[in-house]
This record gives C-alpha cells, structure tokens and sequence, in this order.
C-alpha cells in the first residue's frame, strides 16, 4: 500500500503545509496541485504543479506519476473544474485512472467511467464554507483506492 498526502491552494500559508507534514511523517508521496504561491525549497517534500497563481515559480504544467499499477495525472484543473466532461475528456487524453487537481477550493472525489477525480480542496479557505483542508489517498496492491478528507 502507498500512502500519499494531497495538498493544493494554500496560497501563500506555510504554517497549513508545515501542519500537513507534522501530522503525516510517514507518507511515500507529498503531491501538490498548484496555487502554493511559494518557492519550490521551502514546499518541500512536497511535488507540485504550476497553480493560475504560481507565475512567481518555475513549476511543471502537469506531471504524471505510475504508481502501484495505476496512471496519474496531476495539474491544477483551471478551465476543467467547473465541467466533468472536460475532467473525463483529459483523463482520457492523458490515458490515466486517476487525476488529481485543485483550483476551485472544493474538495471532491468522484468515480466517472472508472477514474478517480481527486481535488484535496484548499489549505486555506474552500469556497463552499467547510473547513480548510487535504486529501489522504491510499493505493492497496490490489488496485483499490481510498481517499480521506482531512479537516485542518
């Protein structure tokens, strides 16, 4: 099993990140999805993508990572967010079966034509008034995945 912490859209809060990282020592992968507005040394351990926000910061577009039998692809999500159509539409350009992204500060795990969509929400304020947030995600050998929302 790999355990993986997802962040994104802390804006600028260090102290949400550092939370993160002392509340969950022991994970294999820190992934953000962008809008960290912070430097790449100080986001450390975590892997990040390029936020709408990130202009500052010389962060990939996108990355896609092969782990424990699966296909992912992280990107922020601007322009995708507000349309599962265009999030199926990318999955299945990317060919992968999972996809996190952030940008619209609302945590979501949805489960369409057999991929997960994983958005950890906002390390500083989710526009749908719940509290600030990430996302636990757990790969089992055996192909199951399993996310957590963890309130900050």
């Amino acid at each position: 099993m790999l355990k993986i912490c997802l962040c994104s859209d802390n804006h600028g809060d260090i102290n949400s990140i550092n939370k993160i990282l002392d509340d969950n020592p022991a994970c294999d992968y820190y992934f953000h999805c962008g809008d960290s507005l912070l430097p790449p040394e100080e986001l450390e351990p975590f892997i990040s993508v390029n936020g709408n926000n990130d202009w500052a910061f010389d962060y990939p577009k996108s990355r896609r990572f092969e782990l424990a039998g699966h296909s992912i692809y992280m990107f922020h999500g601007t322009g995708y967010t507000f349309s599962d159509k265009l999030l199926i539409q990318k999955a299945k350009e990317e060919k992968a079966d999972i996809i996190f992204y952030g940008h619209s500060h609302i945590f979501s795990h949805k489960i369409m034509n057999n991929v997960h969509f994983i958005n950890p929400g906002s390390t500083s304020h989710n526009r749908d008034l719940t509290s600030p947030c990430y996302a636990r995600v757990y790969l089992f050998d055996d192909g199951r995945v399993h996310v957590e929302r963890i309130d900050l």
